[in-house]
C-alpha cells in the first residue's frame, strides 16, 4: 500500500522534494562552478567589474540561503543585464529562476531557465535549466516542449544522481501523457540507480508501486 493516502499528498511530497533539494543542490553546484569559472573571469575581465560581480554574487547567495532573495532580486537582474558574459550572471539567473518558480511565476521562471540553457558554459548548470524547463512545461501541459528538453538531456548521456532526476521527470511526463508502461520503466531506472538521492528514491518507489498494482 502507498504511504501516501491521497494523490494530493503524493503531489505535495513531490513539490516538497523539489523545493528542499532544489535549493540545497543549487547552492552546492553554484559554489563549485563559480569557484572555478569565477576565477577565470577575474583573470580575463576588468578588476573592478569582476570584483563587484563577485561581491554581489555573495550577497545574492547569502539571501537565497536565508530565504530573503526577494530583497535583492533587482540587483540580480542588474547583474544579469550588465554582465551577461560573467559566470556570476548565470548564477544570479539560476537563483532568480528558482525564486520565480517558488513564487509560482512560471513565465518568468521559463524566461530565466531558457536564458541559462542558452548562455551557461557549465554543463551541469545547463542540465539543471533543461530539467526545470521540462518541469514547468509539464505543469503548463506543454508536453511536446517538455519532451524536447528531456530528449536533449538524454543525448547528453547523464550519469549518477543527474540521471536519476532525468528518469524521474521522464516518468512524470509519461504519466501526464497517459503512457503507464514508459512511466514504469522510468521509475524502475530511478529505483535501480545506486546514486539516487534517498527521498527521490522513496518517491520513485511509490510511483512504481502505484503503477504495478
Amino acid at each position: 500500500m502507498s504511504r501516501y493516502e491521497t494523490e494530493d499528498e503524493q503531489v505535495e511530497a513531490i513539490k516538497s522534494w523539489w523545493k528542499k533539494n532544489g535549493t540545497q543542490l543549487l547552492t552546492l553546484i553554484l559554489v563549485g562552478v563559480i569557484a572555478i569559472s569565477g576565477w577565470r573571469y577575474w583573470t580575463n575581465a576588468q578588476y573592478v567589474d569582476s570584483a563587484n560581480a563577485s561581491s554581489l554574487f555573495e550577497v545574492l547567495q547569502a539571501n537565497m540561503q536565508r530565504g530573503s532573495f526577494g530583497e535583492v532580486s533587482r540587483e540580480a537582474l542588474k547583474l544579469i543585464q550588465e554582465q551577461p558574459d560573467s559566470p556570476y550572471a548565470v548564477g544570479a539567473a539560476m537563483m532568480y529562476a528558482k525564486y520565480s518558480l517558488d513564487k509560482g511565476e512560471m513565465a518568468e521562471a521559463l524566461t530565466h531557465y531558457t536564458w541559462i540553457a542558452e548562455n551557461a558554459k557549465d554543463a551541469q548548470l545547463r542540465n539543471i535549466a533543461y530539467i526545470n524547463l521540462a518541469r514547468i512545461q509539464m505543469d503548463l501541459q506543454q508536453f511536446d516542449d517538455a519532451q524536447k528538453q528531456l530528449a536533449f538531456l538524454t543525448k547528453a548521456n547523464l550519469k549518477g544522481a543527474e540521471k536519476s532526476v532525468l528518469d524521474y521527470v521522464s516518468g512524470l511526463l509519461a504519466i501526464a501523457q497517459e503512457n503507464p508502461e514508459e512511466a514504469r520503466l522510468s521509475f524502475k531506472r530511478v529505483v535501480e540507480n545506486k546514486k539516487t538521492e534517498s527521498n527521490l528514491l522513496g518517491l520513485a518507489q511509490v510511483q512504481l508501486d502505484d503503477l504495478t498494482h
